[in-house]
């Protein structure tokens, strides 16, 4: 996680009480901690129980992902994720694992109460809030900067910006280049968010020798099989931008464009398996070199 600030005053406390909130939240919303939050959630299922604010602001999200992609982004694929070997942080992953079976959506029978800060979670239903609860901590953090008249937050990538550099019109935000591919033009981004999800990284490989990464397609169980190997995508928020790049890499490029187009507030940048990139419309006005950022 990096914080930049557009500030001639000391910005030092500001960025390290982001950095402490952000502890703080991985704390809470980490699967990979075994005393979090969410981890004990599973101590006492098939009743409402009370959660931490947080949580349930994480957990709401994530409802409103799923509800969004219809079912696509589901907060209930952590036993795939986990019997295809994902069961510690990708540095930890060191021996071959054998693959899942297919598993069906549970979290139709998951219950958050919009109302208040509690939770039903049926028994054997363990959930992994992953990108949803990086981009929610970013969008969190950047409020705390409310203070300053420009900062960003650059959580593993994905960024989210709020306000605008003295003496520039826009946030110079680049790509990075995926071997192989022509290098992205650099974007001039302003009050929004960009994210970007793929199957490039965080791969490993399974006891049958076929290769597994981290993005679980909730329709088979099993790593999505998409010809879209990355996805960047442009949207007002950090949650909504990320959500839109998972969705795109687990629906592919034909369904994915086709969902992505009923979002006129977004845009995106697909690189594919055949070694070839693409945009979808809205993207080019991003661009630092586009006619309306001169």
């Amino acid at each position: 996680m990096k914080v930049l600030i557009d500030t001639t005053t000391d910005a030092s406390s500001a960025a390290a009480l982001v950095a402490e909130s952000f502890a703080q939240w991985e704390h809470t919303l980490s699967r990979f901690d075994p005393h979090s939050e969410l981890n004990q959630l599973t101590s006492n299922p098939d009743c409402w129980q009370p959660i931490s604010p947080v949580l349930w602001d994480v957990l709401l999200a994530a409802s409103w992902a799923f509800l969004h992609t219809n079912g696509i982004i589901d907060p209930t694929i952590r036993p795939a994720l986990e019997e295809h070997g994902y069961t510690v942080t990708f540095a930890d992953i060191a021996q071959p694992v054998a693959p899942s079976q297919k598993r069906r959506s549970q979290w139709e029978h998951v219950k958050v109460d919009p109302h208040q800060p509690r939770l039903w979670l049926p028994t054997g239903v363990t959930l992994d809030l992953a990108g949803v609860a990086k981009s929610w901590a970013a969008q969190m953090a950047i409020q705390q900067l409310w203070e300053f008249p420009a900062a960003a937050i650059d959580a593993a990538g994905d960024i989210c910006l709020r306000g605008i550099p003295d003496d520039m019109d826009a946030w110079p935000i680049g790509i990075e280049q995926l071997p192989g591919y022509p290098e992205p033009a650099m974007l001039a981004l302003q009050q929004c968010a960009i994210a970007t999800s793929g199957v490039d990284k965080r791969v490993w490989t399974q006891q049958n020798g076929t290769v597994a990464h981290h993005i679980i397609d909730p329709r088979s169980g099993a790593p999505s099989q998409s010809n879209v190997v990355r996805a960047s995508v442009i949207a007002p928020t950090l949650l909504e931008a990320d959500v839109a790049a998972r969705t795109l890499v687990i629906l592919g490029e034909e369904d994915g464009l086709a969902w992505l187009s009923q979002l006129t507030n977004h845009a995106c940048l697909l690189h594919l398996s055949d070694g070839t990139t693409t945009t979808d419309l809205h993207w080019d006005p991003y661009l630092w070199d586009a006619p309306t950022n001169n």
